[in-house]
């Protein structure tokens, strides 16, 4: 008997020879198993020991159905996780799986789903005009979902998805006098989720949900509870400026005409569902284009940060639980840079005029 003699990684089998014919030997579960090739070819021996470990990896599946999962399969599992654990971006969800991954990766089977199949998915959907951006969600889908099915025993091991370089620091906040500008032009019933949005940073989602139960108008805060947060951490925000005065008298219009609303940001008492089209209209007035609500979120933590008020603590108002995501909104214009060139002029300043007469150099 003749074995193989080059080293193979553990776990890929062996081959050997008995005459001139080729055996192939492989573990399924814990059992050998020792096999003909029946040819005198390496090659081919080699060929059918990848087959028969393939197998065997595949009847020590939990599940015999895994053989007949498909990649549209998974993405289910994923979804039914997402509905349990009352997931808010399902929608989200449900539209990336409906428009996208089921059309191109659905019939696919999960068993030898890799590389090969990402690199296609992503030329085509770059091919359709998707960004990178958007590419990179769907395919967090996938690899979530994955390792979902991996966890639950339905799959052996999930398929290594590497995402795609992307750019999408986005730029868009206001300055003061834009902020005027919109304020002014906004129908009444958007103006103080405007006015809030603007001076905490709050996302969209949460503000909607606020009850007038959680603004305690004596001590100037508003708790968001965690259920409401998209990191499901519970947060207090501050009430100041313009920001309690709007607040103030959206709860005194509330008790006289709309007493049996509980929202503090209403369409006429009722959920403000879409606003779009205001939204547009009033930035259009305003000259102020490309605006997205959620650039409300980034110029508060500029204006925070141009106030003084120190990194853990706009964190903790604005809900971002690492420095990379406060330096993503930590935006730096033209008038940051004239400023810290200002500053930096008046200490040289003060340092020159602090020196001793006689060009010593000693300061005092």
């Amino acid at each position: 008997m003749t074995t193989d003699v080059a080293k193979r990684q553990y776990g890929t089998g062996c081959l050997y020879r008995r005459g001139r014919v080729w055996w192939i030997k492989y573990f399924a579960g814990q059992r050998p198993v020792h096999e003909s090739a029946g040819t005198s070819d390496r090659k081919a021996a080699e060929a059918i020991l990848k087959k028969r470990l393939a197998v065997a990896e595949l009847d020590q599946l939990p599940d015999p159905a895994a053989q007949k999962l498909t990649v549209k399969d998974i993405l289910g599992g994923l979804r039914s996780d997402y509905d349990l654990r009352g997931r808010k971006s399902l929608p989200q969800l449900d539209s990336r799986i409906r428009l996208h991954l089921e059309p191109l990766l659905g019939s696919m089977q999960a068993v030898g789903f890799g590389n090969r199949q990402v690199e296609a998915y992503v030329r085509k959907r770059r091919s359709d005009g998707a960004a990178d951006a958007a590419i990179n969600r769907e395919l967090e889908h996938v690899r979530a979902a994955f390792r979902l099915a991996v966890d639950g025993d339905r799959i052996p091991k999930a398929p290594k998805i590497r995402l795609l370089q992307e750019d999408n620091v986005r730029t868009g906040f206001l300055e003061h006098p834009q902020f005027v500008a919109v304020r002014q032009a906004l129908p009444a019933y958007l103006i103080p989720l405007f006015v809030v949005a603007y001076h905490v940073g709050c996302r969209l989602g949460e503000l909607l949900q606020l009850r007038w139960e959680q603004v305690d108008f004596p001590a100037s805060q508003v708790w968001l509870e965690s259920r409401q947060t998209k990191a499901k951490t519970a947060r207090v925000l501050p009430v100041y400026g313009e920001m309690r005065d709007v607040l103030l008298e959206a709860f005194r219009e509330r008790n006289e005409s709309f007493p049996d609303c509980p929202l503090v940001f209403h369409h006429y008492g009722n959920p403000i569902v879409d606003f779009r089209k205001a939204w547009r209209t009033a930035c259009r007035l305003a000259e102020v284009e490309w605006l997205r609500f959620h650039d409300l979120r980034r110029s508060a933590v500029r204006n925070m940060d141009r106030a003084g008020i120190p990194r853990s603590t706009i964190r903790r108002i604005i809900g971002h639980e690492t420095d990379a995501m406060f330096e993503r909104y930590r935006i730096v214009d033209q008038r940051d840079i004239q400023e810290a060139g200002v500053k930096a002029g008046k200490y040289l300043d003060e340092q020159q005029q602090s020196t001793v007469p006689g060009g010593r150099g000693v300061i005092n």
